[in-house]
């Protein structure tokens, strides 16, 4: 992730320009959900919602780190299933298993061993897609696509959106 510790804050948009930045991202949101609801399920849909949340927040829309988040994001995905797969497979071995996956990749994660597909967004997929509740009602292949076209269709648009609002910045 960025290191945004010395970073100064940035700036609040005024009044009229956090309106408009309003709108646009309930139109954008609007968009993902007409688009997804043509081929997911309106339950899986929170994927592509959860890659937006992460890249904007822990990685500042940066573009260049969409695909970490993309990659982190379905491994964690990967481990989540695993663990529900292998306790229903193996009863107590799988489930000894996939903890054990578990406890090895939050190693790797903690000495950053494998920052590319193990990372904040590993961790954030792992911790939601583990829930109970989101277990019994997941379907895992639309999650795992909900989480890579979400992740497409807002990288695209947010940094659509960032060149037209360079093209039309006054110059200074």
């Amino acid at each position: 992730m960025n290191d945004t510790t010395n970073a100064p804050a940035a700036a609040a948009p005024g009044p009229v320009a956090g309106m408009a930045i309003t709108f646009i991202v309930l139109l954008v949101i609007i968009g993902w959900i007409a688009l997804g609801l043509q081929f997911l399920a309106d339950t899986s849909l929170f994927g592509g919602f959860l890659l937006l949340w992460f890249w904007a927040t822990c990685e500042q829309l940066d573009f260049r780190r969409l695909p970490v988040a993309i990659a982190g994001a379905l491994v964690g995905i990967f481990l989540a299933w695993f663990i529900v797969f292998a306790a229903a497979k193996w009863g107590g071995a799988g489930l000894a298993a996939g903890i054990g996956l578990l406890v090895l990749e939050l190693y790797m994660d903690v000495i950053k061993a494998v920052p590319l597909l193990i990372n904040g967004s590993t961790m954030l997929y792992l911790t939601v897609a583990a829930a109970p509740l989101i277990q019994l009602h997941v379907n895992w292949l639309e999650l795992v696509l909900s989480t890579v076209v979400g992740g497409v269709f807002f990288g695209l648009v947010v940094e659509g959106l960032k060149r037209l609002a360079a093209r039309f910045a006054p110059a200074g």
